[in-house]
């Protein structure tokens, strides 16, 4: 009897017969065996068609299916480590529910795209392994913030996302014109939930929050989410407790759920891992003697001469890559190329940035006066220092 599962749930059906619905990823085909690789969103799952007389009457459609056709797919299920996902269909039906528009094919090829038009596409481009991954990773990390806090007796106060005032700084404000009367996208919930901490002694808000910066680097964002916890009665070593194990709680989760998935996305597991308490605890005055001392210039220039011979490997590498691109290799290998050229000339266009950065960095630690606030390059010199997160006190 054929059962109706999804592919996280392979494992449990091994040897018998399931249909699995959803998109084709990828195909290609050889002679009288075709191999589809076939995404549901929880997963990837080889799924091998065989031409004999069970598969005759689907067998050419079927191997000719265009990526992203949604289709049923029926087989026999078998584990193999060496398949995408740990396991294989052996394929005995298929049902080919939409094969797209005649003429138009699916615009996110495996052939390689610049960002613009990924973001242009940026509907579609969810479905590629990297987003998948990143936005199922996003997911577990809201999911945990919120756990966090309501297993340990915080309230969640929904705070209002058109504010009266600034709650930052005011040349950051968005201006919204409200029947009339200007308000701004909220900055912060913190105003609110300051109120509130005294109605219910610990309270935290988690929504979208504003900020008026044009700009696209990490340090800047118009919008992002942000949590805000607030406690009465408590003193500085509670809060850094509390931010101590929050943190430490989401980095657990993240490692138990997604471990494969931080690794296909090039992530250092074994950072992740040394996440642990107790967290680095340094006053101000500390801070401003480290800066000042051998160990940052150590560093930076350790730092230069990695980065410098990565750069002169990527030099040699790109050219190399472009030339497969454009010669007469098989289609999938210029294909392969030019993608690996557009990873190596994004990497190397960063590499040129730090590596033109690193001076800077080096002089402004050294120049750092005591009753300055701390720039984003000390504070990369000092989280580089440690082996885990750094509170600075005082």
């Amino acid at each position: 009897m054929e059962t109706i599962t999804t592919i996280n749930r392979l494992r449990e059906h091994v040897g018998r017969t399931v249909r699995l619905r959803g998109w084709v990823y990828k195909s290609r085909a050889s002679g009288k065996i075709a191999f589809i690789i076939l995404r549901d969103g929880t997963g990837l799952c080889q799924c091998v068609l065989e031409k004999n007389e069970q598969t005759e009457s689907f067998f050419a459609e079927a191997r000719k299916l265009p990526q992203e056709a949604s289709v049923e797919i029926s087989g026999t299920v078998s584990a193999d480590e060496r398949s995408v996902g740990g396991h294989e269909l052996k394929v005995t039906g298929v049902r080919v529910v939409h094969a797209g528009d005649a003429g138009q094919a699916y615009p996110i090829t495996p052939k390689p795209h610049g960002i613009d038009f990924l973001m242009k596409h940026r509907h579609l481009w969810f479905r590629s392994q990297r987003q998948w991954h990143i936005l199922r990773i996003r997911a577990t990390v809201v999911d945990q913030i919120r756990r966090f806090y309501n297993d340990n007796g915080y309230v969640l106060i929904d705070t209002p996302i058109f504010a009266p005032a600034a709650g930052e700084e005011a040349q950051t404000l968005f201006r919204v014109d409200y029947f009339g009367e200007p308000v701004y996208l909220a900055q912060t919930g913190q105003l609110y939930v300051e109120a509130a901490c005294m109605a219910h002694g610990k309270v935290y808000c988690f929504g979208p929050t504003f900020r008026a910066e044009k700009s696209k680097t990490r340090r800047h964002l118009t919008e992002f989410w942000m949590v805000e916890p607030e406690l009465a009665f408590a003193s500085l070593d509670d809060v850094l407790d509390v931010a101590e194990d929050f943190v430490c709680s989401i980095v657990e989760r993240v490692l138990a759920d997604h471990r494969d998935e931080l690794t296909e996305l090039g992530r250092s597991v074994d950072e992740l891992e040394a996440v642990k308490k107790p967290f680095h605890r340094l006053t101000y005055s500390q801070v401003v003697e480290l800066l000042h001392g051998p160990k940052p210039k150590e560093l930076l220039e350790d730092e230069l001469e990695v980065k410098t011979a990565r750069a002169s490997e990527l030099d040699q590498k790109i050219p190399e890559l472009e030339a497969v691109a454009k010669s007469g290799a098989k289609q999938w290998q210029k294909d392969k190329a030019a993608a690996e050229a557009i990873e190596a000339r994004e990497e190397r266009s960063e590499l040129q940035e730090q590596l033109g950065n690193i001076p800077d960095h080096l002089e402004l630690a050294g120049n750092f006066e005591w009753g300055a606030d701390l720039g984003g390059s000390d504070e990369t010199i000092i989280s580089r220092l440690h082996d885990r997160p750094v509170f600075v006190t005082n």
